[in-house]
């Protein structure tokens, strides 16, 4: 079994720009704002909106995957 690292988080995650509007809220790339929502994840107690291009590249990554 491989040796895994956990994510780190880069920046926090933005807010959404405008009410009504929901945007990538990847806590691992801040400033993303993308609105093509592909999946949700929980992170703290929060429910984040993730776009298809950062939840490509988040499931491409070596990392593990747990709940707390």
């Amino acid at each position: 079994m491989k040796n895994r690292k956990p994510l780190k988080l880069e920046t926090e995650p933005a807010e959404p720009l405008e009410l009504g509007v929901e945007v990538c809220l990847n806590p691992w790339n801040g400033v993303c704002k993308n609105t093509d929502i592909a999946v949700y994840i929980c992170r703290d107690g929060r429910t984040l909106p993730i776009c298809r291009e950062c939840w490509r590249e988040i499931g491409s990554t070596d990392v593990e995957w747990r709940f707390n």
